[in-house]
């Protein structure tokens, strides 16, 4: 299929989805004339996705976004179903294969509603909000791609946005339940692999941090980025670069176990806080390694990002240990991501200075060859 054939094909589900919400409006969800529309919908999108199994339409101010482009904003259809999605803070819609018509006929009674009722996701219709959230570096040191389109980079920076808001809620579950989906962990870590098939600079990619309470998930989030981009350079591709990602996002999960009043202090730890903290890579790769589908190299990367290159830093291991590549890796992004951010007792450090820390830093504390490869990338 074209990619004029697929938007014509999405637009024509869009205008039943439309009509359906419009009737239903008029009538009810279970009306003869309602159901005629959704079963049209149905129709067209069950095609559509024997094609391709995931169909994303993001809302991007006033205009729908699938597949990198944006959809034709002359038609009504189109122009009315951005109005409902704003009315009902929708802005990421996934459908995915084996979507039912039951599914569909859900949404349409949710977008329908005119009482505050928001839209509910389901097992093959995903519903979130995006917000475009980009690193302003007054140095402008992020600048995207000159061959990147203004729709791709919008939609790569709504996605990361979006994995971002998905990564949260997970660490949040684990935190309050210590249980984690590691589904949930793999469709986040796939949503960023798309990204780095763009050949644009990482940085741009990169979420900012709204608040010291966000810090620990948008910091997660960057240094995966951050670690995928490096691996992905660097030859890593399929299954590898899956475990790679996995574990880069959850190599501080340890963290989630150590106190608030701790992690959360302004001011400079006592030896004893330092010491609470520099448990959370041993609890980290403890929690992982009770649970089933979990990569053997993310319980190393829990355990070892604080290693550094020479076989100092924490925890102790004896018998000249060194931490492996996939760890490596996360340690150049970790340092690199945590010198860049604001924070309540620190101030972004400019970008000369981190560039000289890290290299000062090579043989030491980080494998020089990573920190080499690693400053070409975000040069790029």
């Amino acid at each position: 299929m074209t990619e004029p054939d697929f938007h014509e094909e999405l637009s024509r589900v869009i205008a039943q989805l439309v009509a359906a919400v419009m009737n239903t409006s008029l009538y009810s969800p279970s009306h003869p004339q309602v159901m005629q529309y959704i079963d049209k919908a149905y129709g067209v999108l069950t095609e559509l996705l024997a094609r391709k199994p995931e169909i994303t339409v993001l809302l991007i101010g006033d205009d729908l976004v699938a597949d990198n482009r944006p959809l034709p904003s002359s038609g009504v259809y189109v122009a009315n179903f951005t109005r409902i999605l704003h009315k009902k803070a929708v802005e990421r819609m996934t459908f995915t294969a084996g979507v039912s018509r039951r599914e569909i006929q859900g949404l349409i009674r949710d977008l329908a509603s005119q009482d505050a009722v928001s839209v509910h996701s389901t097992a093959c219709i995903k519903l979130g909000k995006v917000e475009i959230r980009v690193k302003e570096d007054a140095d402008q040191l992020v600048k995207p791609a000159s061959d990147v389109s203004p729709e791709t980079l919008k939609a790569l920076l709504a996605l990361t946005a979006t994995e971002l808001d998905e990564l949260k809620d997970l660490y949040l579950r684990i935190k309050k339940h210590k249980q984690l989906d590691v589904r949930g962990v793999d469709e986040i870590v796939k949503g960023f692999v798309k990204g780095f098939r763009q050949e644009i600079n990482p940085l741009s990619l990169l979420a900012s941090i709204k608040s010291s309470d966000e810090y620990t998930f948008t910091h997660v989030a960057n240094v995966g980025i951050l670690t995928m981009s490096q691996a992905e350079t660097l030859g890593f591709k399929g299954e590898q670069l899956h475990q790679i990602g996995v574990a880069s996002l959850l190599h501080d999960v340890g963290k989630l176990f150590i106190p608030d009043e701790i992690l959360n202090k302004t001011s400079a730890l006592t030896p004893e806080e330092r010491k609470v903290i520099e448990t959370h890579t041993v609890k980290g790769a403890r929690y992982l390694m009770g649970l089933d589908g979990i990569p053997k190299v993310a319980v190393l990367a829990a355990l070892e990002h604080h290693l550094k290159f020479d076989g100092s830093g924490y925890p102790s291991i004896k018998g000249g240990w060194k931490p492996n590549i996939v760890s490596q890796m996360i340690s150049v992004a970790d340092v690199f991501d945590a010198m860049r951010s604001r924070r309540s007792y620190q101030e972004p450090q400019p970008m000369e200075k981190i560039e000289s820390i890290l290299r000062k830093g090579g043989g030491k504390s980080f494998n020089p060859l990573l920190v080499e490869h690693f400053l070409k990338l975000i040069k790029r």
